[in-house]
């Protein structure tokens, strides 16, 4: 998460750091992903490595409360990688602010 951190030019991103804007955390086991529900479980493509992996989103957290969760995910595309749309930046603002 460092690595990737870094590549965006994200500073502060340590969860619990409050001069953070964006928190970065990873899900190695993929306990997080099934708690939520989020889980890829779609058939295919194998290639692109979907079993297991968590489905494209974002969400809001405030004070540890999800306030607003936005998932990619299409009918042929369930991975959300071909219309990203809905957790992409201007998604998630719309829902922060509706929230």
């Amino acid at each position: 998460m460092m690595a990737w951190a870094k590549d965006q030019g994200i500073e502060h991103w340590e969860l619990g750091d409050d001069e953070g804007f964006v928190s970065f955390v990873s899900d190695a086991t993929g306990d997080f992903t099934k708690a939520c529900g989020i889980e890829m479980t779609d058939s295919g493509p194998l290639s692109v490595g979907i079993i297991g992996r968590c489905k494209r989103y974002a969400m809001y957290v405030k004070e540890g409360e999800v306030k607003a969760i936005n998932v990619s995910e299409y009918e042929g595309d369930p991975a959300g990688d071909g219309y990203p749309e809905m957790s992409l930046p201007a998604a998630i603002i719309k829902a922060i602010k509706d929230a």
